[in-house]
């Protein structure tokens, strides 16, 4: 601060006089000429300002006024004048003078050197007091603008979490619907430009119907506990259905009433989407522990049934109403074998003999009875590449998967279409979608142009049981048995479908560097040749003397086809005792 008391007094001695009092009691004073001097003067800067009375009639104090209304918000310099002493009263024009210096200490002459000085100290003091505020003031600016700036620093900090979290934050006048909302909480909500108008109404105007009354219970509970923790569907405005959670807290104002209420919100659609698989896996896994025992056991007890059913027949072998009989009740249990199998399959503890397999060799040895039980109406299109690595897997259950997924396919596709099987080779690293270990995998795709599946249907694919066909035209277990089959041998099965647009079916197999040995081996006993198997189109070569094949059981077939020969074989029952027996463990 500037300690100068700048003084103006062009008649006479007056400026000398008042000059050498302040300077005889330690006060810096300047004596200015006229007021063009003054104004510089001021500008250079000082603490206060005497001067006489007649030095406004003698020049305008239109430029000193200017000056003055152009101070800082916080200055207010004193102007100490020395008044004529005339008894007269002032004209109007004076006083306006006077007026436009704004802070004037008027002082009568004559007058006492202490009046004077002590006029002057009080103009330093309260000079010294406004640059103090001065300082203050700047030092509050600079706080609050610090302050803001961090406000503003944790505030776009707090943005970037939320929206790295995907949450919105909300705000909500419990008084007057009103509320406050980030980008991110109106595109949760289908907004992503965000949304002009939000109040209450708007708000439960998203919620599923079904839903509104839980929220709006919650929001009045939330204004007694001052907590609010609450679970909801919407129906967003892009047409998605999305889960959300809204965690918050309420305000209260002084009488205690809820004022207001702030918090965040989430998307956890992905959320419960992995709740709901996580429940269908431990209830996929305990079907199968489940299923997997009562196979064994079933199985046990049809090996007793076919092998005493197969001697009645070779003892009554002269009486044909008893044959009927008996091959009848032969259907039943090879059918039963069959559904024991897939069980087995589907629980993964099917005894498997995995090795080396040519898929190309193999589903070449296999389009044909894939065209046949197909049709003509169903087109069937094979895009394998060359140089293939190998799959381990057990060759005939493989057989069995792929002939599934073609009935499959037939079946949703009734008014003809096309089915496509590819074979790829696909390498998984560490972070793969499918849930696999890292390493090379042959995958088998068979997509059709079907009816499709939606979501519901879709989720439920693979369990057992569950079958969209109709009653007697499926035991709902083809694709469970898949499934077994592919997390067996350490693979998995993929399932991709849209309503109208058809379904992928994708088969993925562990890849091996060993030499594919046969695809299938020739297990089967000699057929006569007065008895053709003729429903054994299949590449797995097994004859029809005492149980129909695989094809039977796939193809839907009756196994009136497979005739049993006229003279019963002795080892025809120990040959079935050997089919039912391998399939236990």
């Amino acid at each position: 601060m500037d300690d100068r008391v700048l003084i103006l007094a062009p008649r006479g001695r007056d400026s000398a006089i008042a000059a050498d009092l302040l300077g005889r009691n330690d006060i810096v004073a300047f004596v200015c000429h006229d007021q063009a001097e003054l104004l510089v003067e001021l500008t250079k800067g000082a603490a206060a300002v005497m001067l006489t009375e007649e030095a406004l009639v003698t020049e305008e104090v239109a430029p000193l006024a200017e000056w003055v209304s152009a101070q800082p918000n916080w200055a207010d310099i004193q102007f100490v004048v020395l008044a004529n002493g005339t008894r007269t009263p002032r004209t109007a024009r004076a006083t306006q003078r006077l007026a436009d210096l704004g802070n004037v200490l008027l002082l009568e002459r004559p007058l006492h050197a202490e009046a004077m000085l002590g006029a002057i100290r009080s103009a330093l003091t309260a000079r010294r007091r406004q640059y103090e505020l001065r300082d203050v003031a700047v030092t509050l600016e600079r706080a609050v603008l610090d302050r803001t700036s961090e406000l503003r620093t944790a505030r776009e900090s707090l943005e970037i979490a939320l929206e790295a979290a995907g949450m919105g934050s909300w705000d909500i006048d419990l008084t007057t619907g009103e509320s406050r909302r980030t980008l991110r909480h109106d595109a949760i909500y289908g907004y992503p430009e965000g949304k002009a108008d939000w109040n209450l109404e708007t708000f439960l105007s998203h919620i599923d119907v079904k839903q509104r009354g839980i929220v709006t219970r919650a929001m009045t509970e939330a204004t007694k506990t001052g907590v609010i923790d609450v679970e909801y569907r919407i129906d967003a405005a892009d047409g998605h259905s999305r889960w959300l959670v809204a965690k918050g807290r309420v305000q209260y104002d002084d009488a205690g009433k809820a004022a207001r209420m702030t918090g965040v919100v989430s998307d956890v659609t992905d959320r419960k989407e992995a709740d709901a698989q996580l429940a269908q896996a431990q209830k996929m896994d305990a079907i199968g522990q489940l299923t997997g025992g009562v196979a064994h056991d079933f199985n046990n007890l049809l090996t007793p049934i076919v092998g005493s059913l197969d001697l009645l027949r070779r003892r009554h072998k002269d009486d044909e109403r008893t044959q009927r009989m008996i091959g009848g009740a032969l259907q039943a249990a090879e059918r039963a074998a069959t559904l024991t199998q897939r069980l087995l399959a589907f629980a993964r503890r099917q005894a498997l003999q995995p090795r080396a397999v040519d898929i190309g060799a193999l589903i070449d040895g296999l389009v044909d009875l894939m065209r046949r039980s197909l049709g003509p109406s169903i087109a069937v299109t094979i895009e394998i590449p060359r140089h293939l690595s190998s799959a381990r897997v057990d060759p005939n259950q493989l057989e069995l998967a792929l002939l599934n997924l073609a009935i499959n396919a037939r079946d949703a596709m009734p008014g003809g279409g096309k089915l496509t099987l590819t074979v790829s080779e696909v390498v998984v690293d560490e972070r793969n979608v499918v849930g696999l270990a890292p390493d090379h995998y042959v995958r088998i795709a068979a997509i059709d142009t079907g009816v499709g599946m939606d979501r519901a249907t879709l989720a439920r694919a693979t369990e057992p049981f569950f079958s969209t066909k109709g009653v007697g035209k499926g035991t709902g277990l083809g694709l469970s048995m898949v499934h077994g089959l592919a997390a067996q041998s350490g693979g998995t099965l993929r399932l991709t479908s849209e309503p109208g647009s058809g379904t992928t079916v994708e088969l993925w197999l562990p890849a091996t560097d060993e030499v594919a040995t046969d695809t299938v081996e020739n297990t089967a006993e000699p057929v006569p040749r007065s008895v053709p198997p003729r429903c054994c189109w299949s590449t797995t070569r097994i004859s029809c003397v005492r149980r129909p094949p695989i094809c039977c059981a796939i193809s839907a077939m009756s196994w009136s086809r497979c005739r049993p020969p006229a003279r019963p074989c002795r080892r025809s029952a120990q040959a079935s005792m050997r089919t039912f027996w391998s399939a236990t463990i």
